[in-house]
């Protein structure tokens, strides 16, 4: 088919979106409700003109020390570094802050790095910690209480994205006081969706499922029937790696059509239980047991990491995986790059019974900004905190989001990397796919932001124009798409990990060697091992610790919920 200019042009933004999808999706959202604040005489004409909102600028500006974490991919725009960047200097110029780095490591060496400094008694003024963090410095008396500063200083669109999802405030709160900031994202949009080769059911004569009999039916068909055609048995049916549970390819959602929660807590009875030591195991353990004996899953799986599994989807061998909403953006799209007609469709995890099944998700908040105990200006994270959610979360405008996310003619140019405040709006992909939805059916994007618009056009490309490779968005966030079953999870087909505390001091110390056998436990199985391996693994994980971490994740419990 030959493009045109127009084509062309859609061309370039399917492949912009599928490299900054994840950052456009949780910065979209309403418009900001503040009025803005042109920038001072005094700020530098770099933010003139943008219509920042800004709050009162500390006049004489004041010091702030901070600490971060800059992968060696991260890539800045000429005469820019981490001590001097578009962040910096509007921290300087519209709010009166000098943010001064004590150090920068990769971000694989932060924990360790700042576990070093605390210790040394050389903390700096704004940092960020994971939850043991975060209860362990509260405990040493090592950070603030921002619970008044939060009161007197939280914008309205700052209030609004922290109270989105119900645990974000709730997962910083400590004996009923706030310690810190969470840096939120959309809990639900870690929960597992069913994707399918469209194509191949298609070419199989195959409809869609409505159970998890026909998933194992169509995963069965896919890897003896010959859906691409080649002629040799040489497709899978169910894709997986060595590590089994994740974003691409995970187990969980399999294991949630067993009415199977592994690795969460779920409500039963008056208290909590830990998903994966439950009888609902055997059954999937079992299923998936008898997939593989019958070459429906990749033999190799085992030794296999998520990118040698990634080239197997590429090649177009794999049928099915259990994965998140983006997967499309990645993995997936590189079947469609390499065989046209691959479609790949969600579908709503299916049940084995009748039953709803349910996907499993957690709380998206793994970590916090904090303040160090005594510092004159704590107030100074909360105006950092609403510049952010004020001009860029809920911000239409797209000069605003060149400036302080990147150029989308750059993409790989990640200007929000150069700043630790950085939080996510937790319902922006399902308000957006829902207002998105809207727009297609009244034919008229005119209310959409920016990026919506962009969706709209590339989705309109494919029914249109015919565009294949704008498949991406329609199963993402079309009208059938995945962001349609994130909104259906979220409302009653979903199972939220009742615990979101910090882990418990069993946890701790026991948690990580109980996760390596069930891991070993669940491979072994898989591979052929008897089930009776999981029901002693059930006996070991109480004996080796489980029986005092149950004990102590309840009596949380008894205290949060």
């Amino acid at each position: 088919m030959k493009r045109n200019a127009h084509q062309s042009d859609l061309f370039r933004i399917i492949r912009l979106l599928i490299l900054a999808s994840l950052i456009l999706a949780a910065c979209g959202g309403k418009p900001a409700s503040a009025t803005p604040t042109p920038a001072s005489a005094s700020s530098s004409d770099e933010f003139a003109g943008l219509g920042l909102v800004t709050p009162n600028r500390y006049d004489p500006p004041i010091e702030l020390s901070s600490v971060i974490g800059v992968d060696a991919t991260v890539k800045f725009l000429d005469g820019n570094d981490i001590y001097n960047n578009v962040w910096t200097r509007a921290y300087r110029n519209l709010l009166g802050i000098n943010v001064n780095y004590k150090w920068v490591v990769d971000g694989s060496m932060y924990d360790q790095k700042l576990g070093l400094s605390v210790n040394s008694g050389d903390i700096p003024d704004m940092f960020h910690v994971n939850a043991s963090q975060l209860k362990l410095y509260q405990e040493a008396g090592l950070i603030e209480d921002l619970t008044a500063v939060y009161a007197a200083e939280a914008s309205a669109n700052t209030r609004d994205i922290l109270t989105q999802d119900e645990l974000s405030l709730k997962a910083a709160t400590i004996d009923g006081k706030l310690w810190g900031i969470p840096l939120t994202d959309a809990s639900v949009t870690s929960a597992s969706v069913l994707w399918i080769r469209q194509d191949w059911m298609d070419k199989l004569g195959m409809k869609a499922p409505a159970s998890m009999a026909d998933v194992l039916e169509i995963s069965r068909r896919f890897a003896k029937d010959d859906p691409d055609g080649n002629g040799a048995q040489d497709t899978v049916g169910l894709c997986m790696d060595k590590d089994l549970f994740g974003a691409i390819a995970g187990l969980q959602g399999f294991f949630n059509g067993y009415h199977a929660y592994p690795g969460i807590w779920i409500e039963q009875g008056a208290g909590l239980a830990y998903g994966s030591v439950q009888p609902e195991m055997r059954s999937a353990l079992l299923a998936l047991q008898k997939m593989y004996a019958d070459g429906q899953i990749d033999r190799e799986f085992g030794v296999k990491d998520v990118n040698a599994l990634t080239e197997s989807i590429a090649q177009g061998k794999c049928g099915m995986e259990y994965g998140v909403w983006w997967n499309p953006y990645h993995p997936l799209n590189l079947s469609q790059q390499n065989y046209p007609a691959a479609y790949w469709q969600a579908f709503p995890i299916l049940s084995v019974d009748a039953a709803p099944a349910k996907s499993q998700y957690s709380a998206a908040v793994g970590a916090f900004l904090v303040v160090r105990k005594g510092y004159e200006h704590p107030e100074a994270l909360l105006r950092m905190v609403n510049f952010w959610t004020d001009n860029i979360v809920r911000s239409q405008s797209d000069p605003i989001r060149q400036k302080f996310l990147g150029d989308i003619n750059a993409p790989d140019v990640v200007l929000y990397k150069y700043t630790p405040i950085v939080l996510w709006e937790p319902n922006a992909a399902i308000e957006g796919g829902r207002k998105l939805r809207q727009a297609l059916t009244k034919h008229d994007p005119s209310s959409l932001n920016l990026e919506t618009q962009w969706r709209y056009r590339i989705i309109q490309a494919y029914f249109e124009q015919g565009v294949k490779e704008a498949w991406v968005e329609v199963a993402t966030n079309g009208p059938n798409g995945a962001v349609v079953i994130l909104e259906q999870i979220l409302q009653d087909r979903g199972m939220l990990n009742a615990f979101y505390g910090v882990p418990t001091p069993t946890m701790a110390e026991k948690l990580p060697t109980l996760q390596t056998m069930e891991s070993e436990m669940i491979t072994k199985v898989i591979m052929g091992d008897s089930i009776d391996r999981f029901d002693q693994f059930v006996k070991d994980w109480y004996n080796l610790g489980g029986t005092n971490i149950v004990e102590e994740v309840n009596q949380w419990a008894a205290k949060n919920r």
